[in-house]
């Protein structure tokens, strides 16, 4: 058993210095404030929506509240087939806004690809913003954060941060605690120039590079993926910049699930894309992930089982739980959620049972977009 546990070791090394050389990354990034300086630019935020009547509310309002002119803002808000009030909650907001807006309601489901690829042809602008019907913002800086980002950088494609909204409760904090590392991975790839993660519930491109990439024909057929494949195709053009943008006004906020069905449904949606990811670093982060957690799982039980190692299984345990909480620490304090650090301890031993479930369902499992 030597030999094994000398390769479990080698992983969670591995492991560790992964996470640590991103970790390095997101300490790097400066935090961007928007600027009074900077003269605001038009933008089309494209939302796409099925059954969202409960969050299209919030969502829009958020929105309305920004503070950047209106006569800069269109927005396209795409109903797919929805058979709840969505599309009536919406237009009854959006017609008293004066917003430049329309509303495209799908006669039959075609999915967020589909429905955004549509959406495209009716944006005047050469700044695109995709956000998720069931998100909503807190600053009312978010928008001018994005524009005046994008005017500074000029950035083809920029990855912007998502919170999960506050709550409480062992399931909430499993998702806050996973949302928070993969921000920390986000920001820190995009650091060295190799970004493989990004979240299209708060994403800016430009047309101009959407166009390029030819939009999501390259994997039109596959359920997710509008975000971190899409970016793949843009980091294949030629001179295209790609940016993370580590501010806390450009925070958007998504909710969290309220069952651990609809949780695993939602992560085996998002995970089932890295599959047809050939992204390297992409397949290490994955890979190393879902290795260390099975060596988690496998030396807290071998250890149960043969007391005599214990002092190798459990040095393994506590010291993959250590490097957890201390990127728990690191990013708790951006993301502005640092109540998840009282379930920091629970979480870090539940996690590795949580995603090797996810991790092999989505590999057995075909994943829709609800």
């Amino acid at each position: 058993m030597s030999a094994l546990f000398s390769i479990i070791f080698v992983f969670l090394f591995l492991y560790s210095a992964l996470l640590l050389w991103l970790a390095r990354g997101f300490i790097l990034t400066t935090y961007f404030h928007p600027k009074s300086s900077i003269t605001t630019q038009a933008v089309s935020i494209i939302i796409c929506a099925r059954n969202e009547e409960k969050n299209i509310r919030h969502c829009l309002n958020s929105i309305l509240k920004q503070e950047y002119s209106h006569s800069y803002i269109q927005l396209i808000l795409v109903n797919d087939a929805s058979n709840d009030e969505t599309a009536a909650i919406a237009n009854n907001i959006l017609k008293k806004s004066g917003l430049d807006y329309l509303l495209i309601s799908n006669s039959e489901k075609k999915g967020k690809k589909k429905s955004i690829s549509n959406a495209m042809t009716f944006a005047k602008n050469e700044l695109i913003i995709t956000r998720d019907a069931d998100t909503f913002t807190t600053s009312p800086l978010w928008l001018k954060t994005l524009s005046d980002f994008q005017q500074t950088t000029q950035a083809d494609f920029v990855i912007a941060p998502i919170a999960l909204a506050d709550n409480f409760g062992i399931l909430w904090a499993l998702q806050a605690v996973e949302n928070n590392i993969l921000a920390l991975m986000n920001c820190g790839s995009a650091f060295y120039k190799k970004p493989f993660l990004c979240n299209g519930a708060n994403l800016l491109f430009t047309k101009s590079i959407f166009e390029k990439a030819n939009g999501y024909v390259s994997h039109i057929e596959i359920a997710s993926g509008d975000d971190v494949l899409f970016l793949e195709d843009v980091k294949k053009i030629p001179g295209s910049t790609i940016t993370y943008l580590k501010s806390q006004e450009a925070m958007v906020h998504t909710f969290p699930c309220y069952s651990f069905g609809a949780l695993l449904k939602q992560k085996t949606r998002w995970a089932s894309k890295f599959k047809f990811n050939k992204n390297v670093l992409n397949f290490s982060v994955a890979f190393l992930s879902l290795a260390v957690n099975l060596f988690w799982v496998f030396c807290l039980v071998y250890g149960y089982i043969q007391p005599e190692n214990n002092s190798s299984t459990l040095i393994f345990v506590f010291l993959k739980i250590i490097v957890d909480i201390l990127m728990l620490f690191l990013t708790s304090n951006f993301i502005k959620n640092r109540s998840v650090l009282w379930f920091a301890l629970p979480v870090s031993c539940i996690y590795p049972v949580y995603a090797c479930v996810v991790g092999f369902s989505s590999v057995f499992f075909k994943p829709t977009w609800k």
